[in-house]
């Protein structure tokens, strides 16, 4: 089998390229408009489609605003280039902080992996563009019409991309050198570990279940 970009790992190549990875660039560049040098893109959380989001929009020249729980995933997050962390345990009003950050002007864009669209319109710019790509829960806070009509928001609900953005993605990717983030490896033998261990919520990048790692050899008696 052919991986889709040269320079990656078998296990980097697995981490859902078709799915996540190509839902986070058609959240960034699917609208037609596409993300400009500049624009201020907000990514929520650790999770793949916001890591991969990140990724894109640094590489695409935009200023990245994180948000987080803790200081652990904050930290990595900036290591991952982000250029402000809000970390919502400490900030609970992180819409609130992402117009402080900006002067007051809101995000050009936000990647809304929660669900939380109400949160998203208080934080985004006029005209700017929500890309609804998940929700968690089912519980829905209904938006507030005016709070809508006022922002001039585009909201676009955005499941996976085409063939096209995938291709275009594929190129992207390599010719700027990005590399997925990986959690952890796992041997398909402790593949019930592996999802145990995606099922905490700690993970920070995808979890792999490769079949051709090796588990370390078990340490024998002195």
């Amino acid at each position: 089998m052919n991986k889709a970009t040269a320079h990656l790992s078998y296990e980097e190549a697995a981490t859902l390229l078709p799915c996540v990875a190509v839902t986070a660039w058609n959240a960034l560049t699917g609208n037609g408009a596409g993300l400009q040098p500049g624009d201020t893109v907000v990514v929520q959380g650790s999770v793949g489609v916001s890591l991969f989001a990140l990724q894109f929009a640094k590489a695409l020249s935009a200023r990245v605003v994180a948000t987080t729980s803790g200081p652990a995933k904050a930290a990595r997050l900036r290591d991952l280039g982000a250029d402000e962390v809000v970390d919502h345990s400490a900030t609970p009003d992180w819409a609130a902080e992402v117009r402080t950050l900006t002067g007051g002007r809101g995000a050009d864009r936000i990647v809304d992996v929660a669900g939380l669209l109400h949160e998203s319109v208080r934080a985004i710019a006029l005209a700017g563009t929500i890309a609804c790509v998940g929700f968690v829960g089912k519980a829905a806070v209904p938006l507030d019409a005016g709070a809508l009509f006022a922002s001039g928001v585009t909201v676009r609900t955005v499941a996976v991309g085409s063939r096209a953005q995938f291709t275009a993605m594929n190129a992207f990717i390599e010719t700027h050198g990005l590399r997925p983030v990986i959690d952890r490896v796992f041997p398909f033998e402790a593949a019930v570990d592996a999802y145990r261990h995606d099922a905490t919520g700690a993970p920070f990048g995808k979890v792999v279940v490769s079949h051709s790692y090796a588990s370390p050899p078990a340490p024998t008696g002195a």
